[in-house]
């Protein structure tokens, strides 16, 4: 073997270990654990969307926990880190750190330049209703409550929370008779609930016992235990300060100790 021949070799089998090396570096390399947090940040409590790449982000699907092979920092939210996953589809999902090593997916909605594309999961996002009326009948307006109050305790569907611009009008359907009492059982909301808040075509109101509640501030976290249930909105317990009637709290969230207070008139 000549002496070209032996510098080839060598020259090949450098390279071969220094190749094998820098794969080895990046296969041990982790992202490290956050350190900072968001639990107890306003905007996580609330449920508000975050702002990530331009895009507005929203809160969907369960807590997962962190893990340093897949999920590499991306960016900032008001002081919080942000991280993504490297197996998925880029800008679909970011999640924010909690307490415990857990991490909150937040979702990009599919609208706009998205709409009727599939990311590389499954959507954790609920999907907007949408009603077709019969032929030849046109969607009426939103009309105000009856009057009419019954002792019925009528158990009203779940209201659907889903981002903005995202949910199809749902007409009103026309009272029922019950039995032969001449009783109606009262029509059901007109106005889907939005993040927690309902939206009308006038105000921001939700349907409670035949009458029209406003939201009075944004949600806020109270005890809870010094108040009486006094019934629910759809499947949302409803809480009220013994001895008032003028004011009633509903929950932001399933599991959430933030509350929203109504009262009867506008504030």
């Amino acid at each position: 073997m000549n002496r070209r021949a032996c510098v080839l070799i060598l020259a090949v089998a450098l390279s071969s270990g220094a190749v094998g090396m820098a794969a080895r570096q990046v296969i041990i390399q982790q992202t490290p654990s956050p350190t900072v947090t968001a639990e107890n940040t306003s905007w996580y409590l609330d449920g508000q969307p975050i702002s990530y790449a331009g895009n507005l982000y929203y809160p969907a699907g369960p807590q997962v926990f962190f893990n340093p092979n897949e999920m590499v920092r991306s960016g900032f939210f008001e002081g919080i880190p942000l991280y993504t996953r490297t197996t998925i589809e880029p800008y679909s999902i970011v999640y924010v750190p909690l307490a415990g090593g857990r991490m909150q997916p937040y979702e990009r909605p599919r609208t706009g330049e998205l709409t009727g594309t599939a990311g590389s999961t499954p959507t954790l996002l609920p999907t907007p209703r949408s009603t077709v009326p019969p032929a030849g009948l046109a969607p009426q307006a939103a009309i105000a409550p009856a009057s009419t109050t019954t002792s019925i305790d009528v158990q009203l569907p779940r209201p659907m929370v889903t981002p903005p611009m995202a949910t199809a009008a749902v007409p009103p359907a026309p009272p029922q008779a019950v039995g032969t009492s001449g009783a109606t059982v009262p029509r059901r909301p007109t106005h889907v609930s939005i993040g927690g808040k309902p939206q009308g075509a006038n105000a921001m109101f939700i349907e409670f016992e035949g009458r029209r509640w406003y939201p009075a501030g944004p949600a806020r976290t109270i005890d809870l235990s010094g108040m009486v249930r006094v019934g629910a909105y759809f499947d949302f317990d409803v809480f009220a300060v013994r001895g008032q009637s003028g004011e009633i709290y509903v929950p932001s969230a399933h599991g959430g100790s933030a509350v929203v207070r109504y009262t009867l008139t506008k504030e």
